[in-house]
């Protein structure tokens, strides 16, 4: 069983990684528009991931994660919030909030979104106006995201609830995800989890009245050739029908999305991002983004613009607030990789002491490391585990002697 899971997981690194290089690939479909209830749940949330056509299954370090991978909380490093704002076609508009803070090794994270349509005339046969009417549907969520092992593994649970004039329903559904982080080789200086891969089902549940909820199955990876440069793609299906599935497998007929964006950033302070999603109903996306932080709250805005293809363009704008206890600058992340690389091959060297001392000074330069704590942790025991064995070896080596 180990060793069917592990081609699995080698056999789905293999297909992103291609996805990556060869983001040009085209399919054609019709998508699960018009076949789901809820539809409003397949609406992308923050702007930084639309602007990047919405590529972000394997994305890292934000909270709107929750909505694309709940496993990606996992990444996150301090307390945040979030509000987005999204300004869609024909007077209709997106609103999302969402809140996250550490919670036993993992992030609890919180949403609320809403899809709400301008008050409208309603008409009679006769044509006379009798009143307003009003679109109205918002979903409530819950998840969670830790890393496990070598892993980041997440869920979420959301409650569904829709209101057009008169008419309410209401629903509920869970979203499973997994991510993977690790190194993938560069030419360049790159991060030290430079390459991540993640997988999705969203949308799990019951009905919306009498139709089903806009299932859906993502897939995507990221990659980092160098540290100022994200590449990143998503390939998704829709699981409205059995079949889709097969599609999905064979043919990629229906349901079908291939999303690719990309992150430009300069000291972590200004971004650029754009994308392209392919077999849908818009083209290109792209967005600004600027991080500041004053004293221990880092301020984040990032905007997006979203093409329609036939239909208006979209717009969103999303800003976030972090608590962080101490200000990492851009120098003191550079010093920190640069002895936890140190750390690596001192270890790799079976120099545990120097291994150790280096994790130790990374730490201090960037103590929100992912897993850094840990790994000084395990080396201090090994080192202990050798001084016990160096002991036992000159005692042994004494008898021996003295016999």
């Amino acid at each position: 069983m180990l060793t069917f899971v592990r081609r699995f997981l080698s056999l789905f690194f293999a297909v992103c990684a291609v996805c990556l290089l060869v983001p040009g690939i085209k399919a054609y479909g019709y998508g699960t528009e018009g076949t789901s209830g809820a539809t409003f749940l397949e609406f992308g949330t923050g702007a930084r991931a639309l602007s990047m056509g919405g590529a972000f299954t394997a994305g890292s370090d934000d909270v709107n994660l929750l909505y694309y991978n709940p496993a990606g909380l996992g990444t996150l490093l301090y307390p945040v919030a979030s509000v987005t704002h999204e300004e869609l076609i024909n007077d209709s508009h997106f609103e999302n909030a969402t809140a996250a803070f550490p919670l036993y090794k993992g992030f609890l994270a919180v949403s609320s979104s809403t899809f709400w349509v301008s008050p409208f005339d309603k008409i009679d046969i006769n044509g006379s106006s009798t009143g307003q009417a009003q679109v109205f549907d918002t979903a409530l969520t819950a998840g969670y995201g830790r890393e496990v092992g070598p892993l980041y593994v997440g869920g979420s649970v959301k409650y569904i609830y829709q209101s057009i004039d008169t008419l309410n329903t209401s629903s509920a559904a869970i979203d499973l995800g997994v991510m993977k982080q690790m190194y993938l080789y560069s030419p360049f200086a790159a991060p030290v989890r430079n390459f991540t891969v993640g997988m999705s089902i969203l949308n799990l549940g019951t009905t919306a009245k009498d139709d089903p909820l806009p299932r859906s199955l993502r897939m995507g990876a990221a990659y980092m050739p160098v540290k100022w440069l994200k590449l990143q793609t998503d390939i998704s299906e829709g699981m409205i029908d059995p079949s889709d599935l097969y599609d999905f497998t064979y043919g990629f007929e229906e349901g079908f999305r291939l999303n690719t964006g990309l992150e430009l950033s300069w000291q972590d302070i200004l971004f650029f991002r754009c994308g392209y999603r392919f077999n849908d109903t818009g083209t290109y996306t792209f967005g600004f983004g600027i991080n500041y932080a004053i004293e221990n709250v880092s301020f984040t805005i990032d905007t997006a613009y979203i093409d329609n293809g036939r239909f208006a363009p979209s717009y969103a704008i999303n800003v976030s607030f972090k608590l962080i206890p101490r200000i990492i600058t851009s120098g003191d992340k550079r010093s920190a990789e640069k002895y936890y690389q140190d750390g690596i091959r001192f270890y790799v060297a079976d120099d545990l002491d120097s291994s150790l001392e280096s994790f130790k000074k990374s730490r201090d330069y960037n103590p929100y490391q992912h897993s850094i704590n840990e790994k000084i942790s395990d080396l201090e025991e090994l080192s202990e585990l050798k001084e016990k064995n160096k002991k036992y070896d000159e005692q042994d080596l004494n008898e021996n002697l003295s016999n």
